[in-house]
This record gives C-alpha cells, structure tokens and sequence, in this order.
C-alpha cells in the first residue's frame, strides 16, 4: 500500500496544475472557504485525490464521482471501485491520503502542539486502559495524548464506523513483540488480528498513524510535487 505526503510546501504548485480536475460541487465548496489560504488547502487536497485515484484506476480525474457514507466517509460513486480501499486526513501543514487494494484502511495526522491543554481531551473516546496510559504519562502527556488519538481515529476510519459508534470500547497500545513503531488493538479486550497498525514517521511536528486489514503489509511513504501527478500510474500493493 502507498501513502502519500502533501504538505503546504507544494499547495499552490499542485493548485496550479490540477485545479481544473474539481467538480462544480468541489468549486463551490472551495469558494465557501472565506481564506484564501484555506481555499488553496481544500483545492490541492481534493486535486490530489482526484488524480492518485485516477492513475489507479486508469480514468479521467474528472469523471470520478464522490459520495459520504453516513459516518462522514468518503466514498466513490463511479467508478464503482470496491477492490480499491482510501484514507485522506489532513492538519496544519500536512495531509496523508492512504491507498490499498482488497482490504480497508485508515489514516490520520496530528500536528504537535507544545502545551497542549490535555484534560478532558478524549474523555468518552478513550477506553479505560488508554485513560491509564495517558494519566501515567503525566505531567507532560501530549506524546502520549496525540499517540493514542491518532492510532484510535485512524482505526475507526478504517472501520468505517468514525467515532459515532464506540470509540471506547476499542484500546490502542504498543506492541511489544513487533516493537517500536508498531501499535496494536483490542475490541473490548479482544484482540483484532490480522491487520498492519503502525505509526508514522512523520518528523518531529507532526504524529501519524495507519490501520489496514492486511497482515504484515509492506507501506511505503512518498511526497507529493506538482511533478509526482504526470505519471502515477502504481499499484499500491
């Protein structure tokens, strides 16, 4: 699987170059945005998608057609796409957008924030467990904090369920046999297995992380440039 890095370094360039890929809804949302800054974020992200999905799927970036499921997920309506699993998620500075065949995935991204006010963040979506390990982290938990919070949502996305249903009854921790880098998950203490949880090393700004229904699978991180979009026919095994 292939997971693509978009920071605000290379924003314009891509709006420049893609901009005529959006759909007269994706405009309009684009024009709602009263920052031009903002604007410019949506447009590069939703430009990107159009065209990495369209090299996968060998179409035109403007024929694809989106919906939301009811958990706030974006899907595709045409082409119908099933095999072809994706994640966006996006901060100040930085967004990921996740691509695999035949499984289901999640991403996400945080950006660190130093003196981040922690109490009360994630009460009600952490479970138990993960309420221990950040109160154990104190008096400076936010590692901890943005550990748990990227690893549980991107967990959820590739769930489909996001955090409407309950997020608490699922814990993310460490895995201690796969070790650093490596997280792991439980369903109301029962192990999920099966699948790939890592966390992403994504410099010292920001904390990612990645669920895929897939055991053992080979991920690999590439930067997007105004350039990477003329040939991005891959396959993202």
């Amino acid at each position: 699987m292939q997971i693509w890095l978009l920071d605000d370094a290379v924003i314009q360039p891509v709006c420049r170059v893609l901009a005529d890929a959006l759909s007269p809804d994706e405009q309009q949302r684009a024009r709602a945005y009263r920052q031009q800054w903002h604007r410019d974020r949506f447009v590069a992200r939703r430009c990107a998608l159009r065209w990495l999905l369209s090299g996968y799927l060998s179409c035109n970036p403007e024929s694809l057609r989106f919906r939301v499921t009811p958990f706030g997920k974006p899907v595709l309506q045409w082409p119908d796409a099933e095999r072809l699993a994706f994640s966006v998620s996006h901060t100040d500075g930085m967004a990921l957008l996740a691509f695999a065949w035949d499984c289901r995935v999640g991403v996400d991204v945080e950006q660190w924030i130093d003196g981040l006010d922690t109490p009360g963040i994630g009460r009600g979506t952490f479970s138990a467990t993960e309420e221990k390990m950040l109160d154990a982290a104190r008096p400076d938990p936010t590692a901890r904090l943005l550990s748990i919070w990227t690893r549980k949502e991107a967990l959820l996305k590739a769930l489909g369920t996001g955090f409407s249903g309950e997020p608490n009854a699922y814990t993310t921790e460490d895995d201690s046999l796969l070790g650093e880098g490596h997280w792991c998950a439980s369903h109301h203490g029962a192990r999920i297995a099966g699948w790939t949880f890592l966390d992403l090393p994504l410099g010292a700004h920001f904390r990612g992380a990645l669920a895929l229904s897939l055991e053992g699978a080979r991920v690999t991180l590439q930067f997007c440039q105004a350039s990477s979009f003329a040939d991005i026919g891959v396959s993202a095994e």
